[in-house]
């Protein structure tokens, strides 16, 4: 997708969060940003007034929980404010090194960039890590329930939010289709907390060709169903 659709988004809706996935082996296939396409996103961000989130797989998730933020600060130059760890066996990331060493490793890491936000899935996978880090949560670290792992499961539930002053989110087979009946589902779990969701594969089409594309069009679905449904407020722009 252009950048510039983005940011035309963004400017019209400021709390649309776009999340850019970073894998080094499968960098520029469908779903995983390329350099290049990074750079440009950069270039239209110059001003930094849209909210983007790197996500993070296999090398650059295994460097960010090992201390090793030199990509981070790249990113954070480009104007990235969350980075969300998927430390999962499904985005090539070894669960067998998660513990209480490396939930000390990500403390540090967001004590020394008070700034930016870290993101830690949770579910039975990462559980050696995110019990650890809510046994003394720090500000600046926050949760994305995500017991499906990716995999689009819908869910019946969502479980009870973290402690008061963490901050959260749900996902999980969310798509255009059932977000309302989901964000229902959430807001009863949330308890009256803010949330965020996350959706990812729904909001992809395949064409004749068969190449795999971010929708903007599934996108803007979704906008419009959180300001129906009063969550957010339409732009006077």
């Amino acid at each position: 997708v252009d950048a510039r659709l983005l940011a035309s988004i963004s400017q019209r809706y400021p709390w649309v969060e776009w999340g850019v996935l970073f894998r080094d082996d499968k960098e520029g296939q469908p779903r995983f940003a390329s350099s290049s396409w990074v750079e440009d996103l950069a270039l239209v961000n110059k001003n930094k007034n849209m909210l983007l989130a790197a996500h993070l797989c296999s090398k650059q998730a295994e460097d960010l929980i090992a201390g090793d933020t030199k990509f981070c600060k790249s990113l954070i130059e480009m104007g990235f404010s969350r980075f969300q760890l998927n430390a999962t066996k499904a985005n090539n990331f070894d669960t067998s090194v998660l513990g209480s060493d490396k939930a000390t490793k990500l403390r540090q890491t967001a004590a020394a960039h008070p700034d930016v936000e870290f993101i830690v899935q949770r579910n039975e996978e990462t559980r050696p890590l995110w019990e650890h880090l809510l046994s003394d949560p720090a500000p600046n670290i926050s949760f994305l329930f995500d017991e499906s792992k990716g995999r689009g499961a819908v869910a019946d539930s969502y479980p009870p939010p973290p402690p008061v002053g963490v901050r959260f989110g749900y996902t999980g087979g969310l798509k255009p289709s059932n977000i309302e009946t989901q964000i229902a589902k959430m807001a009863v779990a949330g308890a009256g907390r803010e949330i965020w969701l996350d959706m990812e594969s729904s909001l992809r089409t395949k064409l004749e060709d068969g190449s795999d594309i971010f929708d903007i069009y599934k996108a803007m679905s979704c906008i419009r169903s959180v300001i129906s449904m009063g969550y957010k407020p339409e732009s006077s722009f």
